[in-house]
């Protein structure tokens, strides 16, 4: 701590610790009430909401304006199981989350997956199905 010229002291910010940079990193932005209220509704969807201590949730609409640390827990949560949680939802709450209770990222590849089986040939996607369908009476 840095003394000033009254003798009292005051904080540095010179080494911030990982407490101020969590606490700074969100103090900039402005989040309504309204919003902060519809989020909390959305997460009580999962039934680890009591428990969980992830600081991103697939199922929070402000994900986007959470950080995240090396050492935050992680969503453990089953993408079927999250999307399960989202389709309960009423409409309201479903429109507020565009990843329909997927990660960006994981919402990401579903989409481009989807965009590439679409635009396959029809032939193309019967060879697949056929071969997919040989695999699993192989179990």
């Amino acid at each position: 701590m840095a003394t000033s010229k009254t003798g009292t002291s005051k904080h540095t910010t010179d080494t911030p610790s990982i407490l101020t940079e969590r606490i700074n990193g969100h103090k900039n932005t402005f989040i309504p009430v309204e919003k902060l209220q519809l989020s909390v509704q959305s997460m009580k969807y999962c039934s680890r909401y009591e428990d969980c201590s992830a600081q991103k949730c697939p199922l929070d609409p402000l994900i986007r304006f959470k950080g995240v640390f090396e050492d935050d827990p992680k969503c453990e949560m089953a993408k079927p199981t999250r999307h399960k949680y989202w389709e309960s939802m009423p409409d309201d709450l479903k429109s507020e989350l565009e990843f329909e209770g997927y990660f960006e990222a994981e919402y990401n590849r579903m989409k481009s997956a989807k965009e590439r089986w679409l635009a396959l040939p029809e032939e193309k996607k019967a060879e697949i199905k056929a071969r997919m369908s040989g695999l699993r009476k192989m179990k």
